[in-house]
């Protein structure tokens, strides 16, 4: 299924792009480019900035999806915003007035923070992934965290996209189990006290895939993949755990999904702990087939003292770059990993001209990209902790080892959303947006900056136009949703923030007149 499609407007001539899963697509590029509205020539302080803000009830870590068309009671259709949050609750808004919520809907209490022992991530963990959407089902898969009777609960819910109502079989509760470890029956089951449901959900050849790590490596954990008959999700088709022989190799992705190809193969990292290359594959980059069984891997060499270090590979979900049998991944030391999909190399480098590991950051880490494929190149984005935002060339095969732009736009670690809007290559299109701010103390305000993705002069940020623009509370790893000349940001601060044109002068208050163009 298309995962980024051009669908008919009723309302305006112009086509409407859909975003129905994370990162914009089964590959995770973190890119638009069928974005015919939003250009570096009008994202400017004069003409663009904050139309409104979707009040929510919690924390948002979710990228919010977008669909258009979707026909409602009473046969009239509307483009619709989907957004969850961390109080288990999905709502759907009107996306083409922006004033009103279509349906909500609650999933259960969420778990207290303080009943996991964790402080990652506080005051609860209700939805914490990215849902994924089926248009030909009519469907929003959603997983939900919930505490009942003094213990965490997953379930993964498909409700329906006009209504919010469960169907197809849903809710499930979600259960594993897998022959493993040293008990007396020789099973390992799947403690949802013990596992968080990171990474954002995956929708590959009619299946839905689910991704689970740890929380803040507390011990015992692995890293799961289960996967769902996407008709009827009470049939769970396949199980995969990294370390069935040991211990540990979280997928975790800082929130980035499974990549998929349309043929069916799905990758993963896998954070540290135990390597064996037989039953434990912790510190690797894997490719799997539907049905979840390994076909290839790549562990570095060093795989074990990155491990020790906690210096894992397991923070950048995979990217699989368009066109070509190329796989990008990235660890926390700061490195980029360039493999060949056909041929990962297993443990370490076998002389072949992949893996390319390339330091193209600080010890502080890579934990997303944005991709812009341009044809014949595409051009990789990463964040420097502390110092540069910088642009890669990937080129004939390769990533060129010096940046060949970058600019001063800071983040203090490297936790930002990020996302690549463009009409294709062309010239004066391209635009990269980032989101900065204090990852360190929750509720810090936030920054949203637009930047020329070819040479990354900065357009505009939220800060420029003062209370007007500002951005709200900082929300970690959450990507912009760029879609149809507006850009949708979750925050930390219970709403998503909408940007976009505005018609005529800028208001010089909060009591904007806009009509918000398509």
């Amino acid at each position: 299924m298309k995962l980024i499609s051009y669908m008919a407007s009723t309302i305006s001539l112009l086509a409407q792009v859909n975003v129905l899963t994370a990162n914009y697509g089964n590959e995770r590029t973190n890119a638009n480019l069928q974005e015919v509205t939003l250009k570096t020539s009008n994202v400017n302080p004069a003409s663009f900035g904050k139309l409104t803000s979707l009040p929510v009830d919690g924390q948002i870590y979710a990228q919010p999806l977008f669909v258009s068309g979707v026909k409602m009671p009473g046969a009239e259709t509307k483009d619709v915003l989907f957004v969850a949050t961390m109080n288990n609750s999905v709502y759907a808004f009107d996306a083409t007035g922006l004033s009103r919520s279509l349906w909500h809907v609650h999933l259960g209490t969420p778990v207290p923070s303080s009943a996991l022992n964790f402080i990652d991530i506080t005051p609860k963990v209700g939805i914490l992934s990215t849902p994924v959407i089926d248009t030909t089902l009519n469907a929003i898969y959603v997983v939900s965290d919930s505490y009942e009777s003094g213990a965490p609960v997953f379930r993964l819910h498909a409700l329906d996209l006009a209504s919010g109502k469960e169907i197809l079989g849903g809710p499930t509760t979600i259960t594993a189990a897998v022959q493993g470890g040293t008990d007396e029956d020789g099973m390992i089951a799947f403690d949802p006290q013990q596992h968080l449901q990171r990474p954002a959900l995956l929708l590959s050849n009619s299946t839905v895939y689910l991704a689970f790590g740890s929380h803040a490596d507390e011990s015992p954990y692995h890293g799961w993949i289960l996967a769902y008959d996407a008709s009827d999700i009470t049939r769970q088709v396949a199980i995969f755990n990294s370390t069935p022989g040991g211990s540990s190799g979280s997928i975790w992705q800082a929130g980035r999904g499974l990549a998929a190809t349309p043929d069916g193969d799905v990758y993963a990292a896998t954070a540290n702990g135990d390597y064996d290359g037989i039953a434990n594959f912790s510190q690797c980059f894997l490719r799997l087939r539907q049905d979840l069984t390994i076909v290839d891997w790549f562990a570095p060499a060093d795989w074990k003292p990155l491990s020790d270090s906690d210096s894992d590979i397991g923070t950048l979900g995979p990217v699989l770059v368009p066109g070509t049998n190329l796989v990008i991944g990235g660890d926390k030391v700061g490195n980029l990993y360039l493999l060949d999909r056909g041929h990962m190399g297993q443990l370490g480098v076998d002389g072949s001209s992949y893996p390319q590991i390339l330091l193209a950051a600080s010890a502080a880490g890579i934990f997303n990209i944005a991709l812009w494929w341009r044809g014949d190149e595409a051009i990789i984005y990463v964040v420097h902790v502390g110092a540069w935002t910088k642009a890669f060339r990937l080129i004939n095969g390769q990533i060129e080892a010096s940046p060949f732009s970058q600019t001063t736009v800071m983040s203090d670690r490297p936790f930002q959303g990020m996302a690549i809007s463009a009409n294709g290559a062309t010239a004066g299109s391209g635009i990269l947006w980032l989101t900065t701010g204090d990852h360190d103390g929750a509720g810090s305000p936030g920054t949203l900056h637009a930047l020329d993705a070819l040479n990354l002069n900065e357009l505009w940020n939220s800060d420029m136009n003062g209370a007007q623009d500002r951005l709200g509370a900082l929300a970690k790893f959450a990507n912009p949703t760029v879609v149809n000349g507006r850009v949708y940001v979750a925050t930390f601060s219970g709403e998503v923030v909408v940007y976009g044109l505005m018609d005529g002068e800028r208001p010089l208050n909060n009591d904007r007149r806009w009509h918000g163009r398509q």
